[in-house]
């Protein structure tokens, strides 16, 4: 019976009473009784559904991801949450970049919107260069970072290597990071940068330099020892490692520095443990790629703005529907998706408008990834939010990641976007 009809039918009830006596007394009982019996009904629901999730061992939220940007010396040394995304990457990284971008000067935050961006990377603009060998006058263009981009290139191929989902980062910092380069190439190269002023124009005071990317993701090295095994005609290296914070997320690291990117391995996690094996060699270390849980009490790193994430809220009924076909896209069915993601809490959805293109061209945030079904000519099936805080610079990134999120749960629609302040 619902809670609705059993009030009624309590109000039925006590309306039949004359004696006023009887009447207050038999109020107090029925509303007393009718209070404890629903808080009873919601705890048995929940611990109910604690006790299928707890069964279904699904711990995607341990591998949620955490994204800021602050100055280089706003950094904490001792930071248990964040770090420099760069802090993680395969050594040589930053090398390689130098030498196939020639004329890369430096890197610059540029805190103002995603179409504001744009604007600026279309056009050329006046730098001055200030260098060991004296200052330079050029003509400098902008870019969207390409080390940066190349991060997290790299945090899908570990995603992948570890047969994990991908957890698609809400990092609407990346495409404010702009590299900056001498497109006359007038800057020695041998000459070491020592600072880059560039001209603008009216989004100047918004250019801010010595800026890094920080994430919730750490590199930690274990020492470990090889057993042999065997499965069927297969022979396999089984390496365990005892996993000091079980409620954080691990995965395995391919690279120069831990596994070789072309061993396969199966990673297997139980309880507090991390079983990884291998078939073509056995290691003495194994290097994992944590995420730590996010305690900003215990972290003092500087942020310019609060971190973003790609955390979802999923209850009992939302994990049920993922597992359903959507043969109708409605906008109760699509508010429902966005509202267990943390980012749509500073949107409200106006509209979803099929057939419609966007106001403004659509970025992608999964750059790196290539898919066959992507190709084919699709419905466009437009997302129109209204942002609470018109004055909010990552409105149109957070935007671009509820997207990127929704065209992962359809093949049918190609999502475009609008904002409607």
């Amino acid at each position: 019976m619902k809670t609705e009809q059993m009030e009624e039918l309590l109000r039925a009830r006590i309306a039949q009473i004359k004696d006023p006596v009887q009447k207050i007394l038999l109020q107090d009982v029925l509303a007393d009784v009718f209070e404890e019996l629903l808080k009873y009904t919601d705890s048995c629901f929940t611990n109910l559904e604690r006790r299928i999730d707890t069964e279904r061992n699904d711990d995607s939220q341990l591998y949620d991801i955490y994204t800021g940007v602050c100055k280089k010396d706003g950094l904490d040394a001792a930071s248990r949450c964040l770090a420099a995304v760069d802090a993680v990457l395969e050594p040589g990284r930053e090398a390689e970049y130098a030498q196939a971008e020639r004329g890369y000067l430096g890197t610059l935050f540029l805190a103002c919107k995603y179409p504001d961006v744009q604007q600026c990377l279309k056009e050329p603009h006046r730098a001055e260069v200030e260098t060991d060998q004296g200052n330079f006058q050029i003509q400098a263009s902008l870019s969207f970072s390409y080390a940066y981009r190349e991060a997290f290139a790299w945090l899908y191929q570990q995603f992948g290597a570890n047969r994990r989902m991908w957890h698609t980062p809400n990092c609407p910092f990346l495409y404010k990071m702009l590299d900056i380069f001498d497109t006359e190439h007038i800057i020695p190269k041998d000459a070491s940068v020592l600072k880059v002023t560039a001209d603008l124009g009216k989004y100047s005071e918004s250019a801010m330099n010595d800026m890094v990317l920080v994430w919730n993701l750490s590199k930690e090295e274990y020492q470990t020892r090889a057993k042999e095994g065997a499965a069927g005609e297969l022979s396999f290296y089984e390496h365990r490692i005892l996993l000091p914070e079980p409620q954080s997320g691990y995965l395995v690291m391919t690279g120069e520095d831990s596994l070789k990117e072309q061993e396969a391995f199966l990673a297997v996690r139980s309880g507090e443990e991390l079983c990884v094996r291998t078939q073509e060699a056995a290691y003495s270390a194994v290097s994992l790629l944590k995420f730590n849980r996010m305690d900003m009490r215990k972290d003092q790193t500087a942020l310019l703005y609060p971190t973003a994430s790609n955390h979802r809220n999923l209850r009992h009924a939302d994990r049920q529907a993922m597992g359903q076909p959507r043969y109708l896209w409605t906008k109760g069915e699509t508010e429902r998706i966005l509202h267990s993601y943390e980012a749509f809490q500073d949107f409200e959805l106006l509209d979803i408008c099929p057939d419609k293109e966007g106001e403004i061209k659509s970025m992608d945030m999964n750059p790196f990834i290539q898919t066959h079904s992507m190709l084919k000519q699709k419905r466009k099936m437009a997302l129109v939010l209204h942002p609470k805080d018109s004055s909010d610079i990552f409105q149109y990134e957070k935007m671009f990641f509820l997207l990127s999120e929704l065209q992962l749960c359809t093949e049918e629609y190609e999502w475009t976007g609008i904002i409607r302040e």
